[in-house]
């Protein structure tokens, strides 16, 4: 893979992030999962198993609906790794604020993400968020 060819696909990839953190944000489970392969694998905080992006928008769509209505995400990416030709791992930071229920407050999240590129760009096809003490910065 030539130089230029990687800075193209980090930039690609950053965009994905992007786009499915501002669909978080905006609290469209649908749009959120769109960043998403058909046969993702996403895993909450909890240990929560999902896969597929079926199963991600509806379980997103219903978190939206309830305990993270009105929430806010904050996040920053920290370190991008080429595992292979087309697979990039992706390290990034959330904060997030929950408003209600049990786990009101604000949280702090490491995130793996692997993004797969396939014929229509690039895709998350797996998510890992695990809770950390240290916040943002």
């Amino acid at each position: 893979m030539t130089a230029v060819r990687a800075k193209l696909d980090s930039a690609t990839c950053d965009t994905v992030i992007a786009g499915a953190m501002r669909a978080w944000i905006e609290g469209d489970g649908i749009e959120f999962a769109s960043h998403f392969t058909e046969d993702a694998d996403l895993v909450n905080i909890h240990g929560m198993h999902v896969r597929g992006r079926q199963a991600i928008a509806g379980l997103y769509d219903m978190l939206f609906r309830s305990v993270f209505a009105g929430c806010g995400l904050r996040y920053e990416g920290s370190t991008r790794r080429q595992l292979s030709e087309g697979l990039v791992m992706v390290h990034m930071r959330m904060a997030v604020k929950i408003c209600r229920g049990h786990l009101a407050g604000e949280h702090h999240a490491l995130s793996s993400a692997v993004l797969a590129q396939n014929g229509n760009g690039w895709a998350i096809a797996s998510l890992h968020n695990t809770l950390v003490a240290a916040p943002l910065g």
